[in-house]
C-alpha cells in the first residue's frame, strides 16, 4: 500500500496511506469484500530458497488490464520488510520483457545520472518455465505534491550514461530487427531513402519515461520498468516519449493529438539541426509502430486508449512523403 509514484494524485495518495493505516490497526477485515486464503505457491519457496531467506510472505499483483501485464510479487519478510519485487514473464512476450528489464538493470547499475537511481537485480533466473527477475525495493516516501518533471538534461545524459556514438538512421535501421507487420507499416525502405544517410547521436534510451513509472525523493529520482530498454536509439527518444504519453494519458483515445504534440517537442537540452530532429522524430514514429504492433494479440484491447501504431504509422507516412 506504500507503492507510491508521481503519477497519483492527492486522493490516490490518502486511499493508500488510509489502508495502510487499517492494515496496521488489524481493521481490514472489517473493509467488506471476500477473504480468500491461497496455499504457498512453489515459485514463492523456489525464490524464497534463491534469495536465502527461510520464511517469505508474497503479495501478489496483477496491476490494471494492459497488454504486456505481469504478475508482480512483493517479496516480503514476516516482520513487514521488503526483499524484493519478482516480476514473472508467463508468456513469449513477457518473458522477453523481462530478460530485457533484467539485462538493462545490470547494464545501468552505477552508471545513472544524478539524482536518478534505479533498482539493483537480487536474482534472474527460470522457475517453472516462466522467467523470473528479482529487483530490490525502492524506498518512497508518500507525498501528496505533484514534483517537478525530470530536468531534459538529465534525460540527455541518461541517453548518454553508458556511451554515445554518431550513427546514421541506415546503419540503424538496418541493424534493428523488425518483424514483417512493423515493417509493413512503418515503410522502412521510404524512411531510409528520406533519412538515410543523416547522422544521428545514439545512445540508450528507458523506453518508457514517464511519471507513473519514477517516484521522487527529497534528493533522488527513482525510476522502474525498463522492460522496453534499448540502446542504438537517438538520444532524446526519452523526451518526445514523455511528451506524447503526458497528452495521450491526459484524455481517451487521445492518440492523434499526443502523437502531434511529441513531433512538436524539442528541448534547449538537444539542439538538432532541422535533419537531425526530424530524422529523429520519424524514428520514434518507427520505434512506436515496432512496440505496438509487438503488442498486438495479446489477448486485451485497450478501451481508453486508441490505435496507437496506425496514427503513428499514418503520421510517419505523411513525413516520408
Amino acid at each position: 500500500m506504500r507503492r507510491h509514484h508521481d503519477a497519483r494524485t492527492p486522493r490516490e495518495v490518502a486511499t493508500g496511506l488510509a489502508g495502510e493505516l487499517a492494515a496496521r490497526l488489524g481493521a481490514l477485515p472489517y473493509a467488506g469484500g471476500d477473504v480468500v486464503e491461497f496455499p504457498q505457491y512453489r515459485l514463492v519457496d523456489e525464490l524464497a530458497r534463491s534469495l536465502g531467506e527461510s520464511n517469505v510472505v508474497a503479495a501478489v499483483g496483477a496491476g490494471p488490464p494492459r497488454r504486456n501485464r505481469k504478475p508482480v510479487i512483493q517479496l516480503l519478510r514476516p516482520n513487514g520488510t521488503t526483499i524484493g519485487f519478482a516480476k514473472i514473464g508467463w508468456s513469449e512476450m513477457t518473458r522477453s520483457l523481462v530478460r530485457n528489464e533484467a539485462a538493462w538493470l545490470k547494464a545501468v547499475a552505477g552508471h545513472l545520472p544524478a539524482p536518478l537511481e534505479a533498482p539493483r537485480v537480487l536474482l534472474h533466473e527460470m522457475i517453472g518455465g516462466n522467467d523470473v527477475v528479482v529487483t530490490t525495493p525502492l524506498v518512497v516516501t508518500p507525498r501528496f505534491g505533484q514534483p517537478d518533471p525530470v530536468d531534459d538534461d538529465v534525460i540527455v545524459a541518461l541517453g548518454r550514461c553508458l556511451g554515445s556514438s554518431t550513427r546514421s538512421v541506415r546503419d540503424i535501421v538496418n541493424d534493428r530487427r523488425w518483424s514483417n507487420a512493423a515493417a509493413e507499416l512503418i515503410g522502412l525502405e521510404s524512411l531510409v531513402a528520406k533519412h538515410g544517410e543523416t547522422i544521428v547521436e545514439a545512445g540508450l534510451w528507458h523506453g518508457d519515461f514517464t511519471p507513473w513509472n519514477m517516484a521522487s525523493t527529497k534528493n533522488e529520482r527513482l525510476i522502474w520498468d525498463w522492460e522496453f530498454a534499448g540502446d542504438d536509439r537517438p538520444v532524446g527518444f526519452d523526451l518526445i516519449h514523455r511528451e506524447m504519453e503526458r497528452v495521450r494519458r491526459s484524455a481517451s483515445n487521445n492518440e492523434d493529438a499526443a502523437v502531434a504534440a511529441a513531433m512538436a517537442y524539442t528541448s534547449p537540452a538537444l539542439p538538432l539541426e532541422a535533419k537531425q530532429l526530424e530524422a529523429t522524430r520519424c524514428l520514434y514514429l518507427a520505434e512506436i509502430v515496432a512496440r505496438e504492433t509487438s503488442l498486438a494479440g495479446q489477448g486485451w484491447v485497450p478501451e481508453s486508449l486508441g490505435p496507437l501504431d496506425q496514427v503513428a504509422a499514418s503520421t510517419l507516412a505523411a513525413r516520408l512523403s
